[in-house]
């Protein structure tokens, strides 16, 4: 099995951005998904208006995923998935917390902001094959708050591999550099055995300031792990810029992976 898979951080839709507001970046957006046409997206920062903007203009896709506050009003980080190439086998989402299934719910030592993990289990249309395919966005203030959360999708992930050995792939905007706990937690996973896919693109957010995102130079927040391997050139970012509109703050980063 070969699937091409993209993390999207999209930046939520605040005129404070200007000439990148998101609906003057959404047909650039739009554009290049269309040309890349990926099998699944890991999408984060997708608010109400955002999710319905998806939802209407990705028709080639059936995207899961709801808001994280407890009225599911807020941002999602929504899986879309081709419909052409796989049907779902299950859905789950839950909350970063010490109470999972409570909508709205966190750690203590976080921001405001909820946080949860989206998880979906694809069978490819016409083969027996599957795959997991999860998707997040840690918190963006409290260090302790972005470990316990991984480490939460962490056991999840590896109490999912028991019982089922199908490949798995986790996507997401860690909000955290390769050097912190929380990545090096999910990478030293004995159980789930992922590495990073995209470690190739070495910086991911720019903040709409453009540069290249395979310098060094630190801001690598956005991750693809998988047990998969990468094949075709490996990750890369997608860098589009017209007339000073770019995809977003961060560079969303694509790499096809293929089964052992």
């Amino acid at each position: 099995m070969k699937i091409k898979v993209v993390t999207f951080n999209l930046r939520m839709n605040t005129h404070r951005d200007g000439i990148n507001y998101f609906f003057n970046r959404a047909p650039l957006i739009l554009e290049r998904i269309n040309q890349e046409k990926p099998d699944i997206i890991g999408f984060q920062e997708a608010t109400q208006p955002i999710l319905k903007w998806l939802k209407a203009t990705l028709t080639e896709y059936t995207l899961v995923g709801i808001g994280r506050s407890k009225d599911f009003k807020s941002e999602a980080n929504p899986i879309a998935f081709r419909k052409d190439r796989f049907d779902l086998f299950s859905f789950q989402q839950f909350w970063l917390s010490p109470t999972p299934e409570v909508p709205g719910t966190r750690y203590e030592e976080q921001s405001d902001c909820p946080r949860v993990c989206c998880a979906v289990k694809l069978r490819e249309i016409g083969t027996t094959e599957v795959v997991r395919f999860y998707n997040t966005h840690l918190d963006h203030v409290g260090e302790k708050a972005r470990l316990y959360g991984m480490d939460q999708i962490i056991a999840f992930m590896e109490e999912e591999k028991g019982k089922s050995a199908h490949p798995v792939i986790l996507t997401g905007d860690m909000n955290a550099e390769p050097h912190e706990l929380c990545i090096r937690a999910v990478c030293s996973s004995e159980i789930l055995g992922v590495k990073d896919a995209s470690e190739a693109v070495t910086r991911t957010f720019h903040g709409f300031r453009g540069g290249s995102p395979y310098e060094n130079n630190g801001g690598k927040i956005d991750y693809i792990f998988t047990d998969m391997t990468p094949v075709d050139g490996g990750a890369t970012a997608w860098e589009d810029c017209v007339e000073g509109r770019y995809l977003s703050d961060h560079y969303p980063v694509c790499v096809t992976l293929e089964t052992k």
